[in-house]
């Protein structure tokens, strides 16, 4: 019961950080690789993408 609970949660978060690289034109929903990406990765993708928006 509570594994379920992570995995919807963490699902949630993929979800949510797929959505901003999707939408800060990263990526695009049709490309694979997006959707195969660890939530690590898509987190580091993610602050890379925010550091850059910072500093530039």
């Amino acid at each position: 019961m509570m594994k379920n609970q992570l995995r919807e949660a963490v699902d949630k978060v993929r979800s949510f950080y797929i959505q901003q690289l999707i939408d800060a034109g990263v990526y695009t929903d049709k490309d694979e690789e997006i959707h195969t990406l660890t939530l690590t990765e898509l987190k580091l993708i993610f602050n890379k993408l925010n550091r850059q928006k910072e500093h530039g």
